[in-house]
């Protein structure tokens, strides 16, 4: 998790916990991580798979009975997605 520019990734880690997405989004835990790497390390820049946010949103409700909207998936305030080189960059409108 990279604190000094906080992504999406790395907020639903921080709240859900790898096991519990690991287990949601059916991916191996370290996919899980690569969420937060840079691209550049064969991560998704803070970004979290459009593939897997169905799953999550469904396993969110499923076992903890709590509502995720597709817009939770997107930057909040402070947060950012990584660059090529692991630098945040502004979210494009």
């Amino acid at each position: 998790m990279n604190a000094t520019h906080p992504t999406p990734a790395a907020r639903f880690i921080a709240r859900y916990g790898v096991q519990r997405l690991s287990k949601w989004s059916r991916r191996d835990r370290s996919r899980i991580h690569a969420w937060t790497w840079p691209k550049s390390r064969g991560g998704t820049g803070g970004v979290i798979p459009h593939a897997v946010r169905d799953p999550i949103i469904t396993g969110a409700r499923d076992d903890l009975n709590e509502e995720i909207a597709f817009s939770d998936f997107e930057p909040r305030e402070g947060e950012s997605y990584l660059s090529e080189c692991g630098v945040a960059q502004e979210p494009q409108p």
